[in-house]
């Protein structure tokens, strides 16, 4: 396994993903946009819908690595299933938000974000693809959550050949100028900001847990992170550096903060959209102001300022209240069957409620995998139809 320090990070900020790269690079003649609608055809509709480049990828499903364990993966979506409420709050108020602060990683969040006129919407995404990936049995060749993401790698790459090869972002370090590229920032989406993902996802919301006092199993949150490192390998971390257990994560979570962490206009505003967004969660209007107190909490006031996330308001008074329930329910529901299983229910009412708010039409509507969701819940209707009237022809 490669060791991970500052000189091989620096190589790893200038290392993109060559496998789906080739692929993105069939569509350096076409628009942009045919790669994306594509990707999202074959992954909704079916491979028929697209050319032959973008079919064999979805039809070639190659085994997972060696090293993972099929038993260790169902621990994990187990973990995520019963600490659900905690952990989507967690990405919401801590793994996104230090997301942001990264300075250079934000940029391609940024643009994106922009490209798809909604930045609510890939937030909103992002909590449907961890879903995805934690079902049970999600990460299978062929399941909900292995297609996702590698659905999502090539989507990866489809940002890179936007940002670096089609023409329509500069790429300059004149600042001021947006849209823009700078080289200095490295490779979009490159190996360090893969590990940094993989991180926020993973031993970083252990962290939640932590600064909740939630009592979970320690080997289970193993599990978790081995989860998430195959989570990253299908998102194309280079697979000589990987696996990586929590305790190494813990340590690179830290050097990739110190590495990255600065103030963005970028960040700022991506933190403010975030911050809207949770605060429509709450249906009070007096205790939204929790958002910001408990996003405070989780990630430091330092990073807070550097996003130029707003003072605490009164709730800072009753946030740890709330976080003295969190800790007294974990304690009880370990050691009661009926309440352990009254939790998993909120859990799936929470996450369901999430990546329900605020659907947009024309995109393929998010599916609540069927562990996580109160009831069996149906695809869209005719959803292959609406795809084939929107996917790019296949050549002759």
């Amino acid at each position: 396994m490669t060791a991970l320090d500052n000189a091989a990070l620096d190589r790893l900020r200038h290392r993109g993903d060559p496998e789906a790269d080739a692929l993105a690079a069939h569509y350096l003649e076409r628009p942009p946009t045919d790669m994306f609608s594509g990707v999202l055809a074959a992954r909704y509709g079916g491979t028929s819908l697209v050319d032959p480049h973008l079919a064999e990828w979805f039809e070639d499903r190659p085994p997972l690595p060696d090293w993972a364990d099929a038993d260790r993966l169902e621990r994990g979506a187990d973990f995520f299933a019963e600490h659900g409420v905690e952990l989507g709050i967690g990405l919401f108020l801590s793994s996104l938000p230090l997301a942001y602060a990264s300075h250079d990683g934000v940029q391609v969040l940024a643009l994106t974000s922009e490209l798809e006129t909604d930045t609510k919407r890939r937030v909103l995404e992002s909590a449907q693809f961890v879903l995805d990936v934690t079902d049970e049995r999600g990460l299978v060749p062929g399941a909900q959550g292995y297609d996702s993401a590698r659905s999502v790698r090539l989507m990866h790459a489809g940002v890179r050949h936007l940002i670096e090869d089609d023409g329509r972002i500069p790429i300059s370090s004149e600042e001021g100028l947006w849209p823009r590229w700078d080289p200095e920032w490295g490779t979009p989406i490159n190996q360090e900001h893969l590990i940094g993902a993989m991180i926020s996802y993973s031993s970083s919301l252990l962290q939640v847990l932590d600064k909740l006092g939630i009592d979970y199993d320690a080997e289970a949150a193993e599990d978790y992170c081995h989860l998430w490192n195959v989570v990253g390998w299908l998102l194309g971390i280079e697979p000589e550096l990987l696996p990586l257990d929590r305790a190494r994560l813990d340590e690179l979570e830290l050097l990739i903060r110190e590495r990255n962490e600065a103030p963005s206009e970028a960040g700022t505003l991506m933190t403010a959209a975030l911050i809207e967004l949770v605060r429509s969660f709450i249906i009070f209007p007096p205790f939204r102001g929790v958002a910001v107190t408990i996003m405070r909490y989780f990630i430091g006031d330092e990073t807070a300022d550097l996003l130029e996330v707003p003072a605490a308001d009164w709730t800072r008074h009753v946030a740890g209240g709330l976080r003295d329930v969190a800790r007294r329910v974990s304690v009880a529901s370990a050691q009661n069957w009926l309440l352990r299983v009254a939790v998993r229910r909120v859990s799936k009412l929470t996450m369901k409620g999430f990546v329900d708010h605020e659907r947009v039409g024309g995109r393929p509507q998010f599916v609540i995998p069927e562990r996580l969701a109160p009831m069996k819940l149906r695809r869209v209707k005719n959803l292959g139809q609406r795809l084939r009237r929107t996917a790019p022809a296949a050549p002759a």
